[in-house]
């Protein structure tokens, strides 16, 4: 079992308790008849501390992270699906920050992100302005988990559908029952802005009992 970072769950190295997928201790099984017990670590590892530890493999490797590279299930029984997850604020007051969400019912990877925003109003935006430049942006999962460190305009976060803002490496990783928390704010008044998440579902067996 993975984490939403792509970690093996119950690994010590990562401050994690231990789960039934992975020893904790070498030489020591864990069961649910015999769980190891894990504790938090009282600081995290550096980056020299994250090799890995043999098995076979080198302790670095060079990967590609862009584009992206998502890991998909290979159980024959899960389905993959492309679907867009949108969300939007209209006719907020200039600099006043506005939350918008999106809820996942469905293990979601996000893999890629786009934007706009135009006017209610029907003015035109000033001549070389960018309709994303119109609006600041902070995504956050809803664990607390800030996807952005920050808000920044829009077109620092997002693209168009011309052209989308392609999140690299694994994706942004979206269990069922999360949810996707943008925080808005426009830097002019009037304005329809609609965020769009491109993503990848991940359906398991709803009404199958039986595998045979």
């Amino acid at each position: 079992m993975n984490d939403q970072y792509g970690r093996p769950w119950g690994h010590p190295a990562y401050g994690q308790a231990t789960g039934y997928g992975m020893p904790a201790v070498p030489g020591v099984a864990v069961t649910p008849g015999n769980p190891v017990s894990g504790g938090a670590a009282i600081n995290m590892p550096t980056r020299a501390q994250m090799g890995g530890e043999g098995g076979g493999l080198p302790p670095w490797q060079r990967v590609p992270i862009y584009p992206p590279q998502l890991l998909l299930s290979t159980n024959k029984y899960v389905g993959h699906q492309t679907r867009d997850y949108g969300a939007g604020i209209l006719n907020i007051p200039a600099n006043q920050q506005q939350t918008a969400t999106v809820q996942f019912d469905t293990p979601c990877i996000i893999f890629a992100i786009t934007a706009s925003a135009v006017s209610t109003a029907g003015a035109a935006l000033p001549v070389g302005t960018n309709a994303l430049d119109t609006f600041i942006l902070a995504f956050e999962h809803s664990n607390g988990d800030r996807l952005t460190t920050s808000a920044r305009l829009g077109s620092t976060i997002c693209g168009s559908a011309a052209q989308p803002r392609l999140v690299g490496g694994n994706g942004w990783v979206f269990d069922r029952g999360s949810t996707a928390v943008f925080l808005i704010t426009p830097l002019v008044a009037n304005m329809r802005i609609d965020i769009n998440l491109m993503c990848i579902e991940e359906r398991g067996p709803s009404n199958l009992t039986n595998r045979g």
